[in-house]
């Protein structure tokens, strides 16, 4: 006999699925008013979208059938459920993996470090809590689930449901399995800047004719300078991508910049605005850059960086500035250093690699100035970490 009276924490559960699905689509809405969006590729925005829109059919569908006593929204709840166990065990993992990468924790980090670990283990005791009232009797009597012949009276009831229903998915599933399945190997066609030579406050854009990705999210196409990832990412059709930057630059401005796609990267390119100065009226000038190790892998522990930087002046400053791209397109990252003098005209810093893993492609470029305001660049150098043999 099926209770008709509904349990007050199905009430309490299909609030907090309404709840949830609102607060995701205010999330969306917050996110897309504020310019937080301009440092996102369009890939990653349909992503975003489509991951929101979901999640708000899903939880909108769980709340009405929990209000109504439904069958199915059972099932659907008890999935779900066991899909975000499994995720939230998965992320537990990964973060503990990549923690113990750390050999000692600075004093800072480590409220951090518990804080997240203690939020991991509530959200699988909030899980399991409510996996283990559903599976209550008098909760899954409410919707119907317990009786033995329950499974074989629905199959002989709708059996035209059940054939319809899977028909459906089997469509969505070839649908889906197409339009995020990658067409074929991603490559960088070419690379091309409007304007060519920018003036002061001038807006810039680069286009890139950029070749593979998948029919529903494209590729996932950024433009990286100072380490950072920058510009509006807009595609322009099937294999063309625009990015745009958000701000105007200074007279004398220069960035050297990279084109992301998947786990492909660019050459470098160099951005000029108005007019750069490179008098060498005091013979400012790098020379002799040593990259140690040559061949750095996955076991080192960093990269110094040597160079002689001369001038009939005093040097004012020297940096060294890179960029970091991890392999399978899983994240970047950059640092901007001064060089420290260590005699006979030679400067050093370091570039910390013990936590990058095997394929990590690295870029950096040294500068150089003097008290007269000259300024000195060397190209961009590059090398990727290798694993350890």
């Amino acid at each position: 006999m099926i209770i008709s009276k509904r349990p007050l924490g199905v009430t309490i559960l299909a609030i907090l699925a309404f709840i949830g699905a609102i607060a995701g689509v205010c999330n969306l809405i917050v996110l897309l008013s504020n310019d937080m969006y301009l440092h996102m590729t369009s890939y990653f925005l349909r992503i975003i979208w489509i991951r929101y829109i979901i999640m708000a059919i899903l939880l909108l569908s769980l709340a009405y059938g929990f209000l109504k006593g439904l069958r199915w929204s059972w099932f659907l709840g008890m999935i779900m459920l066991v899909i975000g166990i499994i995720l939230q065990v998965r992320g537990t993992l990964i973060f503990l993996g990549t923690l113990s990468a750390y050999r000692s924790p600075s004093e800072i980090f480590m409220p951090y470090i518990i804080v997240t670990f203690i939020v991991f283990l509530v959200i699988l005791v909030i899980y399991g809590l409510i996996l283990f009232y559903l599976t209550r009797p008098h909760v899954k009597t409410y919707f119907g689930i317990g009786q033995p012949d329950d499974i074989t009276s629905i199959v002989k009831v709708s059996k035209r449901t059940i054939v319809f229903i899977v028909a459906v998915l089997v469509i969505i599933a070839g649908i889906c399995i197409w339009g995020f399945t990658p067409s074929g190997d991603i490559n960088i066609i070419s690379v091309s800047q409007t304007l060519e030579n920018p003036h002061p406050g001038d807006t810039i854009t680069v286009i890139a004719e950029i070749s593979g990705g998948s029919p529903f999210l494209g590729v996932s196409a950024s433009l990286h300078y100072s380490g950072r990832m920058e510009g509006t990412v807009t595609s322009i059709d099937n294999n063309k991508y625009s990015f745009t930057f958000p701000h105007p630059f200074e007279d004398g401005t220069e960035k050297w910049y990279v084109i992301r796609a998947g786990d492909k990267v660019s050459e470098v390119y160099i951005l000029q605005v108005g007019h750069v100065e490179r008098s060498n009226i005091t013979s400012l000038a790098i020379t002799d850059v040593i990259q140690t190790p040559e061949k750095p892998t996955t076991a080192t522990s960093s990269v110094e960086i040597s160079a002689k930087v001369t001038s009939n002046v005093t040097i004012s400053e020297v940096t060294l500035e890179h960029m970091r791209f991890y392999e399978h397109d899983s994240g970047s990252g950059g640092g901007y250093g001064t060089m420290q003098p260590h005699g006979n005209d030679t400067y050093e810093d370091s570039i910390h690699s013990q936590y990058y893993e095997s394929g990590t492609q690295i870029f950096y470029r040294i500068t150089a100035k003097d008290e007269s305001g000259n300024t000195a660049v060397t190209p961009v150098y590059t090398f990727t970490l290798t694993e350890t043999v």
